[in-house]
């Protein structure tokens, strides 16, 4: 992704008859937009509250898990040979259980962030191709994708639009 912005801006510079000046670039971080968006803001509500009760749930094990290994622990120089393997035994499933648990608790939240997140970037895409056109955008770039080190803030339109997103969503 770097290489392809980066070939592309020295084509941008180096086209014969395309005069820099005439080129006018603007650099929005989306991270930014979207987390500090109306929308962005909703959807991560959305997801809290989901996946709120779940999140509980695996800290209630895992503390369960935590209790049983100091359990294992004080009671592994009393315990015999076969008790000891037994307990052993139980808290690797009870681990297992939790990782297994825990990571379908991840592919879930990750899946319904990607279905609140689509109808998300689908606006923002089109308030930015607006945005772009109705200020004479050459292109407009992602400050985060692009790897940006340093822009000068009269380039950076992240702010302006935030406010293009909020309004289009709440015309929406």
């Amino acid at each position: 992704m770097r290489l392809f912005l980066s070939a592309l801006l020295c084509i941008t510079l180096f086209l014969p008859g395309v005069s820099w000046a005439q080129t006018k670039i603007g650099i929005v971080d989306m991270q930014t937009v979207i987390s500090d968006s109306v929308p962005g803001q909703q959807a991560m509500q959305e997801l809290r509250t989901r996946f709120e009760s779940m999140k509980t749930e695996l800290d209630k094990q895992n503390e369960a898990i935590t209790k049983l290994r100091d359990e294992l622990q004080r009671q592994s120089m009393v315990l015999s040979q076969e008790a000891k393997q037994d307990k052993e035994l139980e808290y690797r499933r009870v681990v297992r259980d939790f990782q297994d648990q825990f990571q379908a608790f991840q592919v879930k939240m990750k899946s319904e962030e990607d279905r609140l997140s689509e109808p998300i970037l689908e606006l923002l895409l089109s308030v930015i191709d607006r945005y772009g056109k109705a200020n004479n955008f050459s292109m407009i770039i992602d400050g985060t994708a692009a790897g940006l080190v340093y822009a000068d803030e009269s380039v950076i339109i992240t702010q302006p639009i935030i406010q293009e997103l909020n309004k289009a969503w709440q015309a929406k």
